[in-house]
């Protein structure tokens, strides 16, 4: 996990300003001597090892409300866009020997328990190529972030959606790139990771079946979303 950075950051030391008359700037500055710290200015944001200007507040509007009809017809849309062989390999997934687009398969991968057994699965329909490609991709991120739990970046693999897990997700939760995702809870962020549509998604079969059902129909009511057509 992370470390999250003091407030006291840039504050941890007792410095005063030496006032006027010296022929310095009024800045505070470490007192004591016998060490090159001594009488070094301090806390300013101009200062080396001071804090920064404006320091940002954990009680800043973070996140941003969205209209609950927007957000679907988002998920929706990105749901659309997936099924898209064009803009799939527009986003980058090795896609050239799967052989359809949408991506349905046996309902029995929800069973799968072992690794092992995703890795056979994923080889058998031609996508393990997408997890190698993500696992070459792996690099070390530049600037701060590597000292703040994010020390590495890599690209986004295929997205398998369940409609029932029966050991599914420990099978893939393993694997470079590969992300799981119940039908029935679907997330933009993982449909269009970065605001990109055209995610690689693989269907099981009773998860695709369900569609129906959890987003609605022109003639019938979604059963899971509240005032949903």
């Amino acid at each position: 996990m992370a470390s999250r950075p003091s407030v006291c950051a840039g504050h941890q030391t007792s410095a005063e300003s030496w006032g006027t008359g010296r022929a310095v700037a009024r800045i505070p500055r470490v007192g004591g001597g016998g060490t090159h710290r001594s009488g070094q200015a301090a806390f300013g944001n101009m200062c080396r090892g001071g804090r920064m200007f404006a320091p940002t507040k954990t009680w800043r509007k973070w996140h941003v409300k969205i209209n609950q009809k927007q957000r679907r017809f988002a998920v929706v849309s990105a749901l659309a866009a997936s099924a898209l062989p064009s803009l799939v390999l527009a986003r980058g997934h090795r896609i050239e020997t799967i052989r359809e687009v949408p991506l349905v398969v046996s309902s029995e991968i929800e069973a799968f328990a072992k690794t092992r057994e995703a890795v056979t699965f994923l080889k058998a329909i031609s996508a393990y190529e997408d997890v190698v490609k993500v696992s070459n991709s792996r690099k070390m991120r530049a600037g701060k972030g590597k000292m703040r739990g994010r020390r590495h970046r890599q690209r986004r693999g295929p997205l398998i959606v369940y409609n029932e897990d029966k050991g599914i997700v420990r099978a893939f939760r393993n694997l470079p790139g590969v992300e799981i995702a119940s039908v029935k809870a679907l997330n933009l962020l993982q449909l269009a990771p970065g605001g990109h549509l055209g995610r690689f998604v693989i269907w099981t079969e009773s998860a695709f079946s369900i569609l129906d059902e959890v987003f609605g129909t022109p003639e019938k009511a979604s059963l899971y979303k509240k005032d949903y057509l």
